[in-house]
């Protein structure tokens, strides 16, 4: 693995800790005029040269960093990445006036995409994803959830898990598979029958996937095949996360905190006594500003679950039907614009927080002893990232202590 010193950057920016709660998400370690020393995929020291220079290696390749920003690499901690198709025709009905909803019921939506996917091989859908992962990898995302959920039948569900498993090797993002076979119910079937097949499948997905997730919302499935289906996952060894009050005050984010959930998502109609429960939790609530943007209705309350005291992350929520962005700079600027968190705070939702949300507490963060996940940025001020909108800042990338895109 190659040695690096990233030199006498303009800023170097971290969060302390991962995870962070609350108001203390500000709290970012700045340090001016700061460099990184890389060894084997690992940061070894971080600081003024003169402070670290005596354990740098005299091979070690420089790279003069003046002028740039170095930060952690960002995660993206709720994604759909594997499908096929994609569903432009159905932003122009949303555009017209029609609901998730309504789409749905007319057999678009997610049922359009599983029908998409169910067609398509293994290798269309590894072309599609590397093209994906390319442009993700590009504009700073180093590590990345993928759910499963485009199947709802045991074949294709093990096909899209099978997918990420190679992808896993065949690109330099990390990624972490999440089964969420209950992520709508296929037609001629009931929410209870099918619930019933998704658990059946839990010892035949559990050593493809880390973690099982349900979208718990009216319509799909309810506290009660939720509460089951999870509690049949932990029985496989499997980490538990959850789509929660999306479109409905439901208490899923409730039963994610019950159940130790180690995330729940999306969180748009969180009711007040939801947010004391999360804040006096070790549940990751996970935000999704892109998707409030794209559906256009109310964002989730960011700034109620951080004043509360929760820990917050922020993820893109890539998907064909409610949000096809794999801009995690674009994210971040939303979390600021539209849920007024303060930059810092954002800062700390994309890296440290995330890396929580997905169990990853070696990344998010740079700091001695941490995996080398590593973007230089080009400009002074990590700031600048959700002030200049629209733009992508990564100068480059690196992964585990490789240089991958720059």
């Amino acid at each position: 693995m190659s040695s690096l010193l990233l030199k006498d950057a303009s800023q170097v920016v971290t969060a302390p800790a991962t995870p962070m709660r609350g108001r203390a998400m500000r709290d970012l370690v700045v340090m001016e005029h700061a460099s990184v020393y890389i060894d084997a995929g690992v940061i070894k020291a971080v600081g003024p040269l003169q402070q670290i220079e005596d354990s740098i290696d005299a091979s070690v390749t420089v790279i003069e960093m003046a002028g740039k920003c170095i930060m952690p690499g960002m995660v993206d901690s709720h994604t759909h990445l594997v499908f096929a198709g994609t569903r432009e025709e159905e932003f122009g009905q949303k555009i017209a006036g029609a609901t998730y909803q309504e789409i749905a019921a007319a057999g678009g939506g997610i049922l359009k995409t599983v029908r998409d996917t169910r067609q398509a091989s293994k290798e269309e859908l590894i072309e599609i994803d590397l093209k994906y992962l390319t442009s993700a990898l590009r504009h700073g995302t180093t590590t990345m959830e993928i759910k499963s959920g485009y199947g709802l039948d045991l074949e294709t569900e093990l096909k899209i898990l099978d997918v990420v498993q190679t992808l896993k090797k065949t690109q330099p993002v990390e990624l972490i598979p999440t089964f969420i076979g209950a992520h709508a119910v296929p037609p001629g079937k009931s929410v209870s029958q099918y619930a019933q097949e998704v658990i059946a499948m839990m010892p035949l997905v559990a050593d493809k996937a880390e973690f099982c997730d349900v979208f718990c919302e009216s319509g799909y499935f309810g506290l009660e095949e939720t509460h089951a289906i999870l509690e049949a996952a932990r029985q496989h060894g499997l980490k538990l996360r959850l789509h929660a009050n999306q479109f409905s005050n439901n208490n899923g984010a409730r039963l994610a905190v019950e159940m130790g959930a180690l995330s729940v998502d999306h969180l748009e109609q969180i009711s007040t006594e939801e947010i004391a429960l999360l804040a006096g939790s070790d549940t990751c609530a996970t935000l999704l500003p892109g998707v409030s943007l794209f559906l256009n209705y109310g964002y989730p309350p960011a700034r109620q679950l951080i004043d509360a005291g929760c820990i917050v992350a922020l993820a893109s929520d890539f998907n064909p039907g409610s949000c096809m962005c794999l801009n995690m700079q674009l994210i971040y600027s939303l979390a600021c614009t539209q849920m007024r968190m303060t930059p810092a705070e954002a800062f700390t939702a994309v890296t440290a927080n995330a890396a929580y949300a997905l169990d990853r507490p070696q990344l998010g963060v740079i700091a001695a002893g941490a995996q080398a996940d590593v973007l230089v940025i080009e400009a002074l001020h990590y700031g600048m990232i959700p002030y200049f909108y629209g733009e992508n800042h990564v100068n480059m990338v690196i992964k585990k202590g490789e240089i991958v895109a720059g």
